[in-house]
């Protein structure tokens, strides 16, 4: 046994001088969860606030056009698109009047067909489409008298959203519900008609609460970013090589493609080892919690060690906090 202690620890201190400790920014699931691989997103409108009969209506021929409620709602295309690619995580264009059925309701119509949507995320070269699918903005004032201190006029502007979130490709449903938003705004003045005169017009406040209706609904599918340490291994071939160099320049996507060829392809169990490793990292820095531990449990299938050990135990305690999150309805996942 003696003649092998040596060369066991030579291979410990080997296999540790590989690692490489770095600093990373980790997926932290929001409130309502998009799929992992749904990153490129695009944002449009089938609403139109037209009159006429429905089934009219649907293929474009309106009697009549609220023009300035079809302008909010298509404001709220261009509000939506801005704020949910804030944060960097999804890729967002936005497309005005696409050729789909129309709704001039604010409820949630017949979902759109599966082949045209398929056909759309094509020619657009996104993963998923949002469509705000209806409309609608709703007023409330009250004023209220204080005593000794005039007259507080509030004024509630609900806007009502319609939302469906179509992935083509797997031709499932990732959102689909209707989200009320308000925003409120209040004045004073020692009269009822003072203080109701310091409130904003119908238009102003209406723009003021789409832009908010926007920003909250991003708030609710944006994921947090936390920081943590990590280590990867970033010796090996060529092409592990040129993966660490990706690393080093923020191209993780890039080093991801090099992992992910190296885990099944490359030619010694070692470097298919060390690569299912990093692509355990990868995965967890995206959130694919199922696939980080996965591609861990592989690289210790392959080649035992440790600190593999250690990151599936980590892996594995975040995966199961996060079904319970899930399940306690902490995390909202449609899909």
């Amino acid at each position: 046994m003696k003649r092998f202690v040596p060369v066991f620890i030579f291979i410990a201190v080997f296999t540790s001088c590989q690692l490489q400790r770095v600093t990373v920014d980790l997926y932290s699931p929001p409130k309502l969860e998009y799929p992992p691989e749904l990153r490129s997103l695009m944002v449009t409108s089938r609403y139109v606030p037209a009159t006429g009969i429905y089934e009219d209506v649907q293929w474009g021929s309106y009697e009549s056009v609220d023009s300035v409620k079809w302008a909010l709602a298509e404001s709220l295309v261009d509000s939506l698109a801005a704020r949910i690619v804030e944060g960097n995580h999804f890729l967002v264009k936005i497309r005005h009047y696409p050729r789909m059925l129309r709704n001039n309701t604010d409820s949630l119509p017949e979902a759109l067909p599966w082949e045209g949507m398929v056909s759309l995320a094509k020619k657009e070269f996104v993963r998923g489409i949002l469509v705000l699918e209806g409309f609608d903005i709703r007023y409330k004032e009250e004023t209220v008298s204080i005593p000794d201190k005039g007259f507080i006029a509030t004024l509630r502007v609900e806007v009502i959203l319609a939302i469906r979130v179509y992935e083509p490709e797997k031709r499932r449903l990732v959102d689909e519900k209707i989200y009320t938003f308000s925003k409120s705004f209040k004045s004073t003045g020692k009269s009822p008609s003072e203080a109701r005169s310091d409130l904003p017009d119908t238009h102003t406040s209406a723009v003021f609460a789409c832009s908010q209706a926007a920003a909250d609904y991003a708030e609710l599918i944006r994921p947090d970013v936390i920081t943590g340490d990590r280590v990867y291994y970033s010796k090996g071939d060529s092409l592990m090589r040129v993966a660490d160099s990706a690393v080093q320049a923020g191209k993780w996507g890039r080093a991801e493609a090099k992992w992910n060829y190296e885990a099944y392809n490359a030619k010694d169990s070692l470097t298919r080892a060390k690569a299912s490793f990093n692509m355990a990292l990868a995965c967890e820095m995206d959130g694919r919690l199922n696939q980080a531990v996965g591609f861990a449990r592989r690289s210790e299938m392959i080649r035992p060690d440790k600190k593999t050990r250690e990151y599936i135990t980590l892996l594995e305690a975040k995966l199961a906090e996060y079904r319970k999150r899930v399940e306690n309805g902490e995390i909202i996942r449609n899909w």
